[in-house]
């Protein structure tokens, strides 16, 4: 399948579920590490150098040498880009879910590649509205101005790899991926801080055992999990 059919497939997803946000801003960044960002301290988005760097390469690079197709990949919980750029090169689409708004806004001015398309959501095991705060990656099950849906609602297809850094909210966002996962057999990177949520990671390889996947690397926190 050819890049520009990939995207289309994509495309036509998101359009049938709703609104489309792509990603078209104009910017110029001085090098590939350059992202804009808007890290715990920051007041208001920063244009930083040397971001990519702190954009995982480690442990992106331990779970892509993992993926044999490189269809259609999932970015879930995309902060501001700093995976979604060199997977974007490799993959023929990149499917992002980010739902903290001034995170997107970075997000927009990082990535210009025509075969990213950007969801305002978090996933969850149904449709709902959450609430988080004004730079934090956390998604809290309380009522606010964040909408939730599932990502089997999406009825993506050809997905190769997921990515999943949610800070906590792993176990909804499964439940609601089910059918995907099930279907695809993707790759998964997942993040799995054992020692900061231990209850949350049981829930989490109990879900993964159910649809077959078993543990298969770990590189700092993320872990990668593989269909039996």
């Amino acid at each position: 399948m050819k890049n520009a059919d990939a995207n289309n497939i994509a495309r036509g997803h998101v359009q049938n579920a709703g609104i489309v946000l792509t990603v078209r801003v104009k910017n110029v960044m001085s090098n590939e590490d350059s992202f804009w960002v808007l890290y715990r301290h920051d007041k208001q988005p920063v244009l930083h150098p040397e971001a990519g760097k702190d954009g995982q390469p480690r442990q992106r690079n331990a779970a892509l040498a993992y993926v044999k197709q490189w269809r259609v990949c999932l970015d879930i919980g995309s902060h501001v880009g700093q995976w979604t750029r060199p997977m974007a090169k490799r993959f023929q689409s990149v499917v992002c879910f980010e739902p903290n708004p001034n995170f997107r806004e970075c997000f927009k001015k990082n990535i210009q590649e025509k075969n990213v398309l950007l969801w305002p959501y978090g996933l969850s095991d149904k449709e709902h509205k959450a609430k988080q705060d004004f730079n934090s990656t956390v998604l809290q099950q309380e009522d606010g101005d964040i909408e939730c849906r599932t990502l089997d609602s999406f009825g993506l297809t050809n997905v190769d790899f997921v990515k999943i850094d949610v800070d906590g909210f792993e176990v909804p966002l499964l439940n609601g991926a089910k059918e995907t996962l099930t279907k695809n057999n993707p790759v998964i990177n997942i993040e799995m801080k054992r020692d900061k949520r231990a209850g949350v990671v049981a829930k989490c390889e109990s879900i993964l055992h159910q649809l077959g996947y078993k543990f298969e690397n770990r590189t700092k926190s993320d872990e990668v999990w593989l269909k039996s």
